[in-house]
């Protein structure tokens, strides 16, 4: 998309879910307190909608537990030419001839994390060993931090939060 930057933020947190100790077997986050105490302050739900300077818009909604049969996760990208989801293999949705078609690659294309932090580090050792351009400066860390920071701010106010 050409970096946009984020002008606005809405967000909801919600920690209704994750600190039912009734419930057996569950896993997830354990209070590291050792009082005993069952301390739950962490989200277990978290939706964002982040909105750019170019018009574009983003929706994540994450969580580590929820009331649903599987964990899923998948990536979903929509434009004006095509869509696409990750999930974990790879599909377009586009037209072709006036029709609306769904199109899959005929390469393996599923989402697997094997690897993947194995390359940051090669990638990061290239940079630091090699003076390699970085392909995540520490720019992209502080925006990210304001992001996050104003969804959790419009979820404390119940505002969309202007960046």
């Amino acid at each position: 998309m050409g970096l946009p930057k984020a002008v606005a933020v809405t967000g909801v947190t919600f920690d209704k879910l994750g600190s039912r100790t009734n419930i057996k077997k569950r896993g997830g986050y354990t209070s590291s307190d050792k009082s005993g105490a069952n301390i739950f302050d962490v989200e277990d739900l978290a939706v964002a909608i982040i909105k750019f300077d170019n018009g574009a818009a983003l929706t994540v909604e994450t969580s580590f537990s929820l009331n649903t049969k599987t964990n899923s996760g998948n990536i979903e990208l929509f434009g004006t030419k095509a869509g696409a989801k990750l999930d974990p293999k790879l599909e377009f949705y586009t037209e072709q001839n006036d029709y609306l078609v769904d199109v899959t690659p005929a390469f393996n294309t599923e989402l697997s994390f094997e690897g993947l932090f194995e390359g940051e580090i090669a990638h990061f050792i290239d940079c630091v060993a090699n003076g390699t351009k970085c392909i995540s400066p520490a720019e992209d860390g502080v925006e990210l931090m304001r992001i996050i920071d104003g969804i959790y701010e419009s979820a404390k106010t119940g505002k969309e939060v202007i960046l």
